[in-house]
């Protein structure tokens, strides 16, 4: 073997080795661009949660003012179902409405636009409450509609969040949000 194809043999091992290098470099580029935008993406997914969940603060506020009642609150809830079961159309409506804004809730969460972890954490509990206390509105409505999927996003949303052990007044009625039990 010649001097030359020594270093030609060298000079062909060292282009391997920074080609190598190169595409390792690059493979780990490439990683961490993932990594950024799979937390990325995230972010924007609790962002868009929150933004909804805001919004549907300002329609709760809304449909409070119009009629609906306190999703604790069993018995005023059961009276507006009663009264949209008996062909009140303006509680129809209002309960309509609600449930559409959990719904559509639900919906985001199951896509994946919405984050559950940040729904979970901020109304769990409130969406155990309004799938419990207007179930039986949604069944009626089922039944009526001939439709055995409506409202089931919210349906499955609910199933999915984690249930809190809540205190109950004496009276066995749950508290209104943001009071404790003795009040």
């Amino acid at each position: 073997m010649t001097s030359y194809e020594r270093w030609s043999l060298a000079a062909s091992f060292g282009t391997l080795l920074v080609s190598v290098v190169a595409f390792g470099a690059l493979a780990w580029q490439l990683l961490m661009l993932a990594r950024s935008t799979a937390q990325d993406h995230d972010r924007r997914r609790k962002q868009a949660t929150m933004e909804y969940l805001t919004a549907i603060i300002d329609r709760r506020r809304q449909l409070y003012e119009e009629g609906i009642p306190d999703e604790r609150n069993h018995a005023a809830v059961s009276a507006l179902i009663s009264r949209s079961l008996t062909g009140d159309a303006s509680a129809t409506k209002l309960i309509t409405s609600y449930l559409t804004a959990f719904n559509y809730l639900g919906v985001g969460a199951r896509t994946d636009a919405f984050d559950r972890a940040v729904i979970d954490q901020a109304w769990g509990g409130l969406i155990i409450a309004v799938r419990a206390n207007y179930g039986p509105w949604l069944e009626a409505q089922r039944q009526n509609h001939g439709e055995p999927r409506l409202y089931e996003d919210l349906q499955w949303l609910a199933d999915a969040m984690t249930p809190r052990q809540s205190p109950t007044r004496a009276d066995g009625v749950l508290p209104p949000q943001g009071q404790s039990a003795t009040a």
